[in-house]
C-alpha cells in the first residue's frame, strides 16, 4: 500500500525537541560547521557504539540516506539523527547499492534525480537484496508533480516527500514505518 502523511505548514523542531543549534563560520569561501542537538539526545554519534546502537534501542532506524547533494544528505542525516536514528551517508547511487549490499538498514531515504541511476532504478534494486527486505523506502526529491508521485510508487517507496524535508512527515513516515 501507498501512503502519504499530511505535510504541516510550520517545522519548528529543535523548539520541539527543547535542543540547542550552534553554528560556527570559518571565513568567506571556507566553509563552517552547524550541530543541532535535543536535551534527551545523549552522546554524539561518533561517541556511541555504531555497531549496535540503533538495534539497542527500540523505534532507532538504521537509516541510508542518498541524494548527491552533500549539503542536502548532510541536513537530512543531521534530522535523522536529532530524532533519535542512525543515519548514513552516500552521495553516489552505485556506492549507496554496495552499502546496502553490506550492511542491514531499517530505512531508505533516497533522492530521484541522481546521476547514473535515478532514485528509482535506485530503490528497485535495494529493494531486490535479501537484506532490504521489510525496509521502508522515502523518496525526498525536487520532484513532486502528480506523475512524480506515480513514478515513485511503481518502484516501491513507501512515502514521498518534495524537498525541503518536512519534519513532522519525515518523522510520521519512520515511526509509522511501511504500511500495511
Amino acid at each position: 500500500m501507498y501512503d502519504t502523511i499530511e505535510e504541516p505548514q510550520e517545522i519548528s523542531l529543535l523548539e520541539r525537541h527543547g535542543g540547542q543549534a550552534a553554528t560556527q563560520g570559518v571565513g568567506p569561501d571556507k566553509g563552517g560547521a552547524s550541530t543541532a542537538r535535543p536535551p534527551h539526545a545523549g552522546p554524539a554519534p561518533a561517541a556511541r557504539d555504531a555497531a549496535g546502537a540503533a538495534a539497542a534501542q527500540p523505534g532507532v532506524r538504521r537509516v541510508l540516506v542518498v541524494d548527491d547533494n552533500a549539503d542536502a544528505a548532510q541536513t537530512v542525516a543531521m534530522l535523522l539523527e536529532v530524532l533519535g536514528h542512525e543515519a548514513s551517508i552516500e552521495y553516489d547511487p552505485l556506492q549507496a547499492l554496495a552499502c546496502a549490499r553490506d550492511r542491514s538498514f531499517d530505512a531508505f531515504v533516497l533522492d530521484i534525480g541522481l546521476p547514473g541511476m535515478d532514485g528509482h532504478e535506485l530503490a528497485r534494486q535495494i529493494r531486490a537484496l535479501p537484506r532490504a527486505a521489510g525496509a521502508l523506502f522515502i523518496a525526498l526529491t525536487g520532484y513532486g508533480q502528480q506523475q512524480d508521485r506515480d513514478a515513485s510508487k511503481a518502484a516501491g517507496f513507501h512515502y514521498h516527500f518534495v524537498k525541503p524535508a518536512d519534519v513532522d512527515a519525515l518523522a510520521q513516515a519512520l515511526a509509522k514505518g511501511t504500511p500495511a
